[in-house]
């Protein structure tokens, strides 16, 4: 039975059974990956304490029928500080559940990982929640090809410093073709620029548009109801009221 070793972060897990789990592993270098641990909800399972959500691992895996079976695991990094407050697990939560919808198994997505694992980190670290999620959103998004034109009106080409973002047109909008959506959100020159910023470092902070242009925007592409993000919404709700 051969065996492969693969770094990864768990972002769901299933109950099968008395005893197994399904995880969904995020991995480095095979994509989205889902395999068995058998026995890993006894009591006294070794590797019970290692296959917790947002853990990252190195795995080691046995070639299995349906799916590969995890024989090994040891912890890169705990990210244990995602978990320091109800807002930073619904945050995590949310962004697990957005890479599972939106990558399939074993697809391959360049930066994925990377983008994952540095905005779980960055929450573990305490960093701003808000800048996180939109940093997330937008980068992953444009990871997987859905990268929003700010430096373009959509319509006509010209370049532009301020307009309407147009979720269903995927970007800027110049005063003359505004018409074109309706439903598209002015952006002053401020909150282009910062939005045109965040594709590099997370930010310390966001302002209310880019994050509500980063959460549109996944929800155009997304185009389904995320658990987590509801769950996120009435949390987030409750820590500002």
């Amino acid at each position: 039975m051969a065996t492969i070793k693969t770094k990864g972060i768990i972002i769901r897990r299933i109950n099968l059974g008395e005893a197994d789990r399904i995880l969904t592993i995020l991995t480095e270098d095979r994509g989205k990956i889902r395999v068995l641990a058998k026995g890993v909800r006894k009591p006294k399972a070794k590797l019970s304490g290692f296959l917790e959500l947002f853990r990252y691992n190195e795995y080691l895996l046995a070639e299995g029928r349906n799916l590969d079976l995890v024989t090994g695991a040891y912890t890169i990094d705990n990210l244990v500080g995602v978990g320091q407050s109800l807002r930073s697990v619904a945050t995590a939560y949310y962004i697990a559940e957005t890479v599972d919808k939106l990558i399939e198994e074993t697809q391959e997505v360049s930066k994925a990982f990377e983008i994952v694992y540095r905005s779980l980190k960055a929450i573990s670290q305490s960093g701003d929640l808000d800048a996180i999620k939109s940093w997330f959103e937008i980068n992953l998004l444009a990871n997987l090809g859905f990268r929003p034109e700010l430096n373009h009106c959509v319509e006509c080409r010209a370049a532009i410093n301020e307009g309407w973002f147009s979720f269903e047109l995927g970007g800027i909008l110049d005063r003359v073709h505004r018409s074109a959506d309706p439903a598209a959100l002015p952006v002053d020159a401020t909150e282009l620029s910062e939005l045109r910023a965040i594709g590099g470092n997370i930010p310390k902070q966001v302002s209310s548009k880019v994050a509500q242009i980063g959460a549109g925007f996944m929800e155009q592409i997304i185009d389904r109801n995320l658990k987590s993000k509801e769950f996120l919404a009435d949390v987030t709700s409750g820590f500002r009221e």
